[in-house]
């Protein structure tokens, strides 16, 4: 049996502090490309966000509970956009007719009226805006009213799955 003796060993650390540089750059690579948008672009749809950092306020707040059926609904945005979307969704009838038209004119606030509700577990309301930079932004809140009403997040289970709407894929035909 051979035993190393020190000429050996002091040659394999120098074959290993060869390799620090190619190491060091290595995970410096791996590093740069986990703080990288790259990272996330196949989970994140081109030209789209998510808007809860856009939207400031509503009316009805999300979750909110209302005595009676609202008026009207508010968006608030912390910068102007063009509304290019506003939908009223209810489990049991769908999407309901709220008349919304489009302004090609940016604005910091928007404000629809709603026709009369019927008594429901909670409403959806879906939007989309596109921000000064032309990008999609998009969210929802919810909404219920009445003496029984619950607050719309104790249905969480069941929300949005009733809410689905199955639209064709066109990429398919």
């Amino acid at each position: 049996m051979r035993l190393m003796n020190e000429s050996d060993t002091s040659h394999r650390v120098v074959r290993y502090v060869e390799l620090i540089p190619a190491i060091s750059v290595a995970i410096c690579f791996l590093l740069a490309l986990l703080a990288s948008p790259l990272l996330f672009a196949q989970h994140d749809m081109h030209g789209m966000s998510d808007g809860e950092s856009l939207l400031v306020s509503s009316m009805p707040a999300d979750d909110e509970v209302l005595a009676e059926a609202p008026k009207s609904i508010m968006l608030g945005f912390d910068s102007e956009v063009r509304l290019v979307k506003l939908a009223l969704k209810e489990t049991k009838q769908g999407e309901i007719l709220i008349d919304f038209r489009y302004d090609s004119e940016a604005a910091m606030r928007y404000v629809q009226s709603l026709p009369s509700l019927a008594e429901a577990n909670y409403y959806k309301i879906e939007w989309a805006a596109l921000n000064m930079m032309g990008e999609l932004i998009r969210g929802s809140f919810y909404f219920s009213f009445g003496e029984q009403a619950k607050p719309p997040s104790s249905y969480r289970d069941e929300m949005d799955h009733n809410m689905l709407i199955p639209s064709p894929d066109y990429r398919l035909l």
